[in-house]
């Protein structure tokens, strides 16, 4: 493996991913890598918007303010975590179903060298119900994917 230039960083924002965020700063100052802090979002509601009586504009509004909130947090993180190399740090709140499928399409697409994201380690039919992001990153992604394994959040 070459030592990656360009490191993709999957988070959902909990406490889990913290380890992932960690493993990223260690891995950019090691190598002096450019990071992308990512962190994909669903808006979309349990009633199709069709059903639901009233302007569409609720749910581009609710939308961007879900946008804007995830933003502000990745600035947070990045602040926090890389204020020596902010300049160097792309932030990344991106609207789409599947983040498995988002955090892949996002390291082609900014051809990162590697992507550091987190288990969550569920198991059984947890795992089957809400699927692995981390299993369909390492299949989808293109690249090197680091997954670190985190504590649980609280439920």
């Amino acid at each position: 493996m070459k030592p990656p230039k360009k490191i993709l960083v999957g988070t959902d924002l909990s406490q889990s991913s913290r380890a992932a965020l960690e493993a990223a700063t260690y891995y950019a100052e090691a190598f002096d890598a450019e990071v992308i802090l990512a962190s994909v979002f669903d808006p979309t509601p349990f009633v199709a918007p069709t059903v639901i009586p009233g302007p569409t504009d609720l749910l581009e509004s609710a939308t961007r303010e879900i946008e804007r909130s995830i933003t502000e947090s990745l600035e947070k993180l990045r602040d926090e975590l890389f204020a020596d190399r902010a300049d160097r740090v792309q932030l990344i709140a991106m609207r789409h179903p599947s983040p498995g499928d988002a955090i892949a399409e996002l390291a082609k697409e900014h051809e990162v060298d590697l992507v550091i994201i987190a288990s969550h380690g569920r198991t059984g039919l947890r795992r089957v119900l809400l699927g692995s992001v981390a299993e369909k990153t390492v299949r989808l992604a293109g690249c090197q994917v680091l997954v670190v394994r985190a504590g649980k959040d609280e439920d």
